[in-house]
């Protein structure tokens, strides 16, 4: 009997292991699976948290991008009383000398919250007068001739959009360039020419499409200046000269302009065509600026900008054009 009973124990045991090590295997299995589905939801929730974290570095960054338009449209506001505090040798027209030509770092003026922007960072803004450059939307077509970087056949074209009669887009009724970068797109337009090289300045640096159309001749760069008709290089040396202040280094917070023709030629010498040229094409004070606010965040990785094209009217300033973009992560 007790034989018979131990064959019986063994053939159960027998039988028993194939299923013991089946469910073992299933239990590895589920716990396999498990263990991916957690690290699977904990790079989820980590890659979320990253997303969250970048949303609100960049939140952060473009509120300070736009707070320092904000902060470089009130400075165009009040140029017209810091100009009462410059000597009065330097209080002539809109110039480089004025205070609204520096850029302002809001970190070095002690402004940026230490609990928002780390050592590293950064908020800032530009101001550029956009009446330094050349409106395409008016420029004569003399003028556009003296652009080096304009060749004949994007000239044609642009003076064709102008009046509407544009051949190879004879569907587009807009007769004015909105943007600067619609010409980048124009056929016969490349890189040599939108940038520029040591030969010739790039068109991007010559032209603009705001403004009345007048050039300032206090703020327009020698490359802009050499474009008017009928101008002298060496004229426009004695007047870059004379601009450049005292240091006779250009951008620097000595210079100088002047308010009237009488008064450039008194300071300069300048006389004859070069004069008539300036009095046909140039003017003394502007209207239009460009102001460029820039914020970064985390050292530098995430940045924001922001930009801003304000024309100056009577009853204060208005903003004609508002661009805004992360520009790194």
């Amino acid at each position: 009997m007790n034989v018979w009973l131990g064959r019986y124990s063994a053939e159960i045991s027998q039988s028993a292991a194939p299923k013991r090590g089946f469910v073992l295997v299933c239990v590895l299995w589920v716990t396999a699976l498990l263990s991916l589905l957690a690290l699977g939801f904990a790079r989820r929730a980590m890659l979320d948290r990253r997303a969250a974290t970048y949303a609100l570095d960049h939140a952060v960054a473009m509120a300070a991008a736009r707070g320092a338009v904000e902060r470089g449209i009130l400075e165009i506001m009040n140029r017209g009383l810091k100009v009462r505090f410059l000597p009065p040798e330097r209080r002539g027209g809109t110039h480089l000398g004025e205070y609204w030509a520096r850029p302002t770092d809001f970190a070095s003026e002690g402004f940026l919250s230490e609990d928002l922007f780390g050592e590293g960072d950064s908020v800032y803004y530009i101001i550029t007068d956009e009446e330094r450059r050349i409106n395409i939307n008016t420029a004569p077509e003399e003028m556009l001739r003296n652009i080096p970087s304009l060749n004949r056949t994007v000239l044609r074209r642009i003076l064709a959009r102008r009046t509407g009669k544009d051949e190879e887009d004879p569907e587009n009724q807009v007769t004015v360039f909105r943007a600067l970068e619609e010409l980048r797109y124009f056929r016969g337009v490349d890189d040599e020419d939108w940038f520029g090289d040591e030969r010739k300045p790039g068109l991007s640096r010559l032209l603009t499409v705001w403004g009345d159309g007048m050039i300032n001749i206090n703020t327009a760069p020698k490359e802009v200046l050499m474009c008017i008709p009928g101008i002298q290089e060496q004229d426009v040396d004695a007047w870059l000269a004379f601009r450049a202040g005292d240091d006779r280094k250009p951008d620097t917070e000595d210079d100088r302009g002047v308010m009237s023709l009488d008064s450039l030629s008194r300071a300069t010498g300048i006389q004859g065509k070069s004069l008539e040229a300036i009095q046909r094409f140039c003017k003394f004070d502007s209207t239009c600026f460009k102001i460029s606010g820039l914020a970064t965040r985390r050292n530098g990785r995430v940045r924001a900008f922001c930009s801003a094209v304000v024309t100056l009217t009577e009853d204060g300033p208005v903003i004609v054009d508002w661009q805004e973009k992360p520009i790194g992560a």
